[in-house]
């Protein structure tokens, strides 16, 4: 029943496919320790997908270790002035 509302909302709510699926997963997941372990499979996706994207910006010469030092340095608080 979850599915299919969700399905009716999804124009308006803008789930892309990814997330409908997502969805559609979890609402079979009613365990609570079964969610914590979904969430860091999930968590380890995500880490593997940014480490590599890190790697290729390292390889390519858009990240390197003068611009890692920059950053560093920054300061990127929002002025509230």
């Amino acid at each position: 029943m979850i599915i299919k509302l969700i399905w009716l909302k999804m124009q308006q709510l803008r789930i892309n496919p990814a997330q409908y699926e997502i969805l559609n997963v979890l609402s079979c997941v009613d365990k609570e320790e079964d969610v914590a372990e979904l969430k860091s499979v999930i968590v380890q996706f995500l880490n593997s997908r940014l480490q590599k994207e890190i790697n290729r910006l390292w390889d390519d010469g858009t990240l390197n270790e003068g611009k890692v030092e920059a950053w560093a340095d920054e300061h990127m608080r929002t002025s509230y002035k």
